[in-house]
């Protein structure tokens, strides 16, 4: 039969640090190694690289949005200040 961890006395509203740590589980010796093929390693990255040009992309589309929409809102106002 296996021991519970000990029960640790704590402040009505005090946050864990950490959710594992609460558990009793312990990752702090735990090391991850990820090893892929060239190809595998080249797919991702013109994969991201695509991405990350659609974003860009996109991104000053709005940019250029915005800058229309301020500048028709600028133009709405000195026409309301010039009719009134």
């Amino acid at each position: 039969m296996t021991e519970a961890p000990p029960v640790k006395d704590r402040k009505r509203g005090q946050k864990n640090s950490n959710f594992l740590q609460s558990l009793g589980i312990d990752l702090s010796d735990v090391q991850l190694k990820i090893s892929l093929n060239p190809e595998d390693k080249e797919l991702i990255q013109s994969t991201l690289k695509e991405i990350s040009d659609k974003v860009d992309r996109r991104w000053r589309f709005t940019q250029w949005i915005m800058i229309v929409a301020i500048i028709f809102s600028a133009g709405a106002q000195v026409a309301n200040w010039v009719v009134f």
